[in-house]
């Protein structure tokens, strides 16, 4: 699983940690999106679509230091996905841009 998912489980958990009767139901409401589509992102079956990446920063009040790090990883997590390499883009000097482009 990667961090994207942990660090959203960890929003979901401190949640729950303020208010015991908080559900995935809830965090899927307060998020405006279906909780299978939650469900899907915390057990790593579906990535975040960036689509719906600055709504969930907003909505859980990310810090700046989080939300870039929730980018960095969504980023790393589709490369994957693409079959790309850190190390690739880092040869390119594509990684920085990157990285520039989402802080």
């Amino acid at each position: 699983m990667s961090r994207v998912h942990h660090i959203l489980r960890s929003a979901l958990e401190r949640r729950q940690n303020l208010n015991p009767k908080y559900s995935l139901r809830n965090f899927a409401k307060d998020l405006a999106v279906n909780p299978s589509f939650v469900s899907r992102i915390l057990t790593g079956k579906q990535t975040v679509p960036t689509s719906r990446l600055e709504q969930i920063i907003q909505t859980l009040e990310m810090d700046v230091h989080t939300s870039r790090m929730l980018k960095i990883e969504l980023i790393k997590d589709y490369m994957k996905e693409l079959g790309l390499h850190e190390k690739e883009l880092l040869k390119e000097e594509l990684w920085e841009s990157v990285v520039e482009e989402v802080t």
